[in-house]
Parts: C-alpha cells; sequence; structure tokens
C-alpha cells in the first residue's frame, strides 16, 4: 500500500500540470446548481443524517458527469467516500479509487491530497494504521507540493511583474530618446535650412550691390566727371552749356538717391531695422517727402495732388516712414509719364491708418508684381525716360514697414498705372 500511495504522488510531482491550479469553469449555471446539491448534502450530515447526505452527494456526482465537470465529481466522489466509511470502508474506497483516477488525470495535486487525506481517514477507520500512516504522509508530501509549486508560480509571477516594468521602463526610454533625437535632427535641419536660405539671400543682394556700386554708381560719378571737363574746356555755347548742366542735375539727383538707399540700407543691416515707435502724422510724412522732389516732378511736368483733411497720427518710426513714402512718390514719379499725375491720400480705416500713393504711369507686369515684395528679389527696371530702379528702396520699404507692424502692397495694371499701399497702425 506505501509504494501505491507512494507512485501516486511521484506521479502528481513530476507531471506537466501539477500546479496546483484550477479547471477552467463551466457553464456557471451548471456549477452552482453542483454547488447547491453539495452544501444541501453538507447540512444533512451536520445533522447527522447520513443516508440523505449521501442522496444528496450522489445527485450533485450524477450532475457533475452529466455536464462534464471532473474536478466537480472528483469532489462529490470523496465526499461520498468520508460518509461511506463508517458503513461500508471497502466501497468508500472504491470511491476514492475512481477520485483518484480523475485527479490523476487532470494532474491536480491538491485534489489529490484531498483523497489521501480522506483513504488515510478510511484506512483509520478500518484499523489499518500503517496504510493510513502512509496517506497521511502522502497527503503531507502533496500539499509540500502544492505549496512549493505555488511559491514557484508566485515568483515566476513577481519577476515577470518585474520584467514586465523593466520592458516598459526600456520602452519608455528608448522612446522618449528617439524623440528627442528626431526633435533635434529636426530643430537641425530646420536651423540649417534658415542659414541657407539667409545665406542664399544675403549672396543675391551682395552681387546686386556690387552691380548698383559698379554701374548705378560708377556711371553717374563718371558722367558728372566728363561733363565738369567739357565746361572746364569753355568749348559751349549758352544752349549747349545750360543742356550740360541739366545733365549734372539729373545725374547727381540720380547719383545722390542711389547712394541714399544704399546707405540707409547699410544702417538696416549693421543696426537692424529696430523702429523707434512714435505718433507721427502721415500728412506731414507726405508733405516733407513732395518738398524733396518737388524739382524732380517739374523736371517730368508731372502735376501731384496732395492730401488734405484732418491729421491722420499712426504709430510708426519717423525716420523710416519718410523713407517709405519717399520712396514710393519718387517711384510715382519715375514711373509716370512726362505731362502726367500722381494722387497721394491719407485716411482712417477701422483701428488703421493708410496712405496711397497713385500714379497713371507704365504700371507693373503682372508676373513681376509677386516678385515685388519677396524677400531678397532685387531687379532693376528703367523709369519712363530712362532712370534706372534697382528695386533696393522697395525692398527697405518692406522691412521697414513689417518692423514697424504695418502692411505694404500695391495695385497695379500694366499701361494703366500703378497704385501703393501703406498700412500703419493708428495712435490712439
Amino acid at each position: 500500500m506505501r509504494t501505491y500511495l507512494t507512485t501516486c504522488v511521484l506521479f502528481l510531482c513530476v507531471a506537466q500540470g501539477c500546479q496546483g491550479k484550477p479547471l477552467p469553469l463551466a457553464d456557471s449555471i451548471d456549477v452552482t446548481r453542483h454547488r447547491l446539491l453539495t452544501d444541501s448534502a453538507d447540512d444533512f450530515a451536520r445533522q447527522q443524517d447520513t443516508s440523505k447526505a449521501i442522496a444528496y452527494h450522489k445527485r450533485a456526482l450524477a450532475h457533475a458527469r452529466l455536464h462534464k465537470l471532473p474536478e466537480h465529481e472528483a469532489r462529490s466522489l470523496t465526499r461520498i467516500a468520508i460518509l461511506l466509511k463508517g458503513q461500508d470502508s471497502s466501497e468508500s474506497l472504491n470511491y476514492l479509487d475512481s477520485a483518484r483516477e480523475i485527479a490523476l488525470r487532470l494532474n491536480r495535486a491538491d485534489l489529490l491530497a484531498d483523497i489521501m487525506k480522506a483513504r488515510s481517514a478510511v484506512y483509520k477507520q478500518q484499523q489499518n494504521y500503517g496504510d493510513a500512516l502512509a496517506a497521511l504522509e502522502a497527503h503531507q508530501e502533496l500539499l509540500k507540493t502544492v505549496f512549493e509549486s505555488n511559491r514557484r508560480k508566485e515568483e515566476a509571477r513577481q519577476r515577470a511583474v518585474e520584467q514586465n516594468k523593466d520592458d516598459r521602463l526600456i520602452f519608455i526610454m528608448i522612446s522618449t530618446s528617439l524623440v528627442l533625437l528626431f526633435l533635434v535632427f529636426a530643430l537641425y535641419h530646420r536651423k540649417l535650412s534658415r542659414l541657407n536660405r539667409s545665406l542664399l539671400k544675403s549672396n543675391r543682394i551682395k552681387d546686386t550691390l556690387f552691380s548698383i556700386i559698379g554701374h548705378d554708381l560708377r556711371g553717374p560719378a563718371g558722367n558728372i566727371m566728363q561733363a565738369l571737363d567739357v565746361l572746364g574746356l569753355d568749348l559751349l555755347d549758352d544752349a549747349e552749356e545750360k543742356e550740360v548742366i541739366t545733365l549734372l542735375k539729373e545725374q547727381s539727383w540720380s547719383f545722390n538717391e542711389t547712394l541714399n538707399t544704399l546707405l540707409n540700407w547699410a544702417t538696416a543691416q549693421l543696426k537692424g531695422a529696430e523702429p523707434q515707435v512714435a505718433t507721427v502724422n502721415a500728412m506731414s510724412a507726405i508733405q516733407r517727402s513732395l518738398d524733396l522732389l518737388r524739382a524732380q516732378a517739374i523736371a517730368k511736368n508731372i502735376e501731384i495732388s496732395a492730401p488734405a483733411g484732418n491729421p491722420v497720427a499712426v504709430l510708426a518710426d519717423i525716420d523710416q516712414l519718410d523713407f517709405v513714402v519717399r520712396n514710393l512718390i519718387s517711384n510715382a514719379i519715375k514711373f509716370s509719364y512726362p505731362g502726367g499725375r500722381i494722387q497721394i491720400s491719407a485716411e482712417k480705416q477701422d483701428h488703421n491708418g493708410l496712405i496711397a500713393v497713385h500714379d497713371d504711369g507704365k504700371g507693373i507686369p503682372a508676373e513681376k508684381q509677386a516678385e515685388l515684395f519677396s524677400e531678397g528679389q532685387l531687379n532693376s527696371t528703367y523709369g519712363t525716360k530712362g532712370e534706372k530702379g534697382t528695386g533696393l528702396g522697395l525692398m527697405l520699404s518692406w522691412d521697414f514697414i513689417r518692423a514697424n507692424h504695418g502692411r505694404i502692397w500695391c495695385d497695379s495694371r500694366e499701361g494703366a498705372g500703378t497704385t501703393f499701399y501703406i498700412s500703419l497702425p493708428l495712435a490712439m
């Protein structure tokens, strides 16, 4: 008998399923029905009504077999065997043998431990104390096996939890590192692209500036020197001398305008276009520009209609606004035909002051209008009497107006004239 019991224990210990883990529950209604029958049987057993207790356990046994609940079947067999030990110990052992076969098939060490405990009680009832002790020892060994299996499972579960934590931490660290690397790369690429664009822009402007210095400044300077040499020879009559002096004035004016624009641009590049914002009367800025450019307009017989009315106070840097207004009026004169007309207005619109300079000159081709305010774009143009323009003044005007939180734009049709607009915040 001792060998038989030891074999059961060893079989359960080496079986792959000796984990003490419960079987998956069958339909909950069937399990509940079995538990109710078992509870009723236990109530009768506590009342010492063994026959009814056995009857209810047998009903529970039949229910478990019908609905294929092997664990519950083995437990019903064990309970019946315990109740029969005082009446028919041999039959009791038969029930326990059936339960043992189920437990072995299910690889359930915990279930087999209960069966060994019941078997020990039956042997004790038979006064077979040797087999009773062996069964009890088998019961203890199985309990140790169940305890050790549960301990290993719990340790494995804890290791799995810690491993999951470590894996999540590693994943978070790797993900964070990748995101940071991506951000650093994106910022670096963005900065590099910005620097490349800035370098390309600087190179374009530098090339154009050298072209301006080489042609627009050197040309008028050379013409002035040649004209002065001719005057110094005293070879001209009064009419020719007057014509040369007129040429000298035009060349001097062109030279001076280009030089002033270059100086303004150089100042903006060195010190930045940061404005000293103050309240400025737009009417006064227009009038100052007209005073400086009146001779240029008279030379082309151009009529300029200046605004009249209440002052329009805007927030702007006075020097920068003067430059922009002067540049727009100068361009209007340059691209107007002799005998033409220029209209200048200043008015309030919502929270902004609007300055408009309109000419009825040659206009701007549609394909050129998109390039007027393109950053870094400088394009040479020629007025109605061949006056050369560099585009530098308009580019600088655009920078100044943006720095003063304003807008500058134009409306033009080729052959029908152009209107340039400046919008600046009103002074409150």
